[in-house]
């Protein structure tokens, strides 16, 4: 399972302007087509686009073509394995005779009521009569969700911990990761070899900033095929290209280097400023790590989990 359903999204998106009227202008044969099927469940396009819906509409808002088709494909792909592990899940949950609180269940239809601005129950019903829907349906809604993060939290439940340890022995393998590596500033003054009289003034580059280095941003100023001052910003040193960094001697500042040909021109680099790395402690950094090998753990447990419900069951796909 790639992530599970986030709680009452289906039923925000239908609150707020309902899923069926979809902007791809499908007709309800249409929403109704079955993508897969789970024992002899369906899971429908409808199923689907109330998961799926909204990150569509941003989608159309910064892709198109084929492009736009292979997001909106990705969606709907690991929104159909998230509603086939949900109906897995809440057979389980059925099977082990599982229960929910009514009380629990009645908390969270009041946080979800708070949540799109409802301030009473009543004020609940009658933005929901409004959409064609009522409480009951929202109620069924939570339940559902409910059972699925509570199977869930129990699944995590019984995982091991992670000692320190591990958390300690992991660090140590990936020190570097969370240490700060050296840093420069450069600035940089290029020519284009397709200037006319680029060897001229090549030289008289090259013999200006041996007499002269400080006259470097000036130099900028009148000879620079790109615009703006030359600065290259900050960058890792471990990560210059391999010409910029072996063209220096030494990484100290004020350091001219050049010309090199690059860019399909000659450059000049001039080092800026030195920013020293800092080796990560593991003190600073423990309760970070923790953390992420803790989600990582729990993401493959939920995982293994839904592929155990899956071998037992008969899931086809129709698309």
């Amino acid at each position: 399972m790639k992530q599970i359903t986030c709680i009452f999204l289906g039923v925000c998106l239908w609150v707020s302007g309902g899923f069926a009227a979809d902007n791809s202008g499908g007709n309800n044969r249409e929403m109704d087509s079955v993508l897969a099927s789970v024992n002899g469940q369906a899971v429908t396009l409808m199923d689907v686009l109330a998961v799926t819906r909204q990150k569509e509409l941003q989608a159309r808002a910064v892709y198109s073509g084929e492009k736009l088709l292979a997001v909106i494909a990705g969606y709907r792909k690991d929104a159909v394995d998230d509603l086939i592990d949900n109906i897995l899940i809440h057979k389980e949950f059925a099977k082990l005779n599982h229960t929910l609180a009514n009380q629990d269940v009645e908390r969270e239809i009041d946080r979800f009521a708070e949540r799109i601005g409802c301030r009473s129950r009543s004020q609940l019903e009658n933005l929901l009569r409004k959409s064609g829907g009522s409480v009951d349906e929202v109620r069924m809604e939570i339940r559902k969700n409910m059972m699925v993060q509570l199977m869930l939290y129990r699944q995590i439940q019984i995982a091991d911990p992670l000692s320190p340890r591990e958390v300690y022995e992991y660090f140590m393998s990936v020190r570097e990761k969370y240490s700060t590596p050296e840093k420069v500033r450069l600035s940089m003054l290029k020519i284009d070899l397709s200037e006319p009289e680029a060897d001229r003034i090549s030289e008289e580059i090259t013999r200006m900033l041996a007499a002269e280095p400080d006259k470097f941003d000036e130099l900028i100023k009148k000879y620079a095929s790109l615009p703006g001052d030359g600065k290259l910003g900050e960058v890792a040193r471990r990560d210059l290209r391999p010409e910029f960094a072996g063209a220096f001697e030494e990484f100290s500042v004020g350091r001219i280097a050049g010309p090199l040909k690059v860019y399909g021109g000659l450059v000049w680099l001039r080092l800026d400023e030195v920013i020293p790395g800092k080796e990560a402690e593991f003190r600073a950094v423990e309760s970070k790590i923790k953390l992420e090998l803790e989600n990582d753990l729990r993401r493959k447990v939920i995982a293994g989990y839904a592929s155990r419900l899956r071998d037992k069951a008969i899931v086809e796909y129709f698309f």
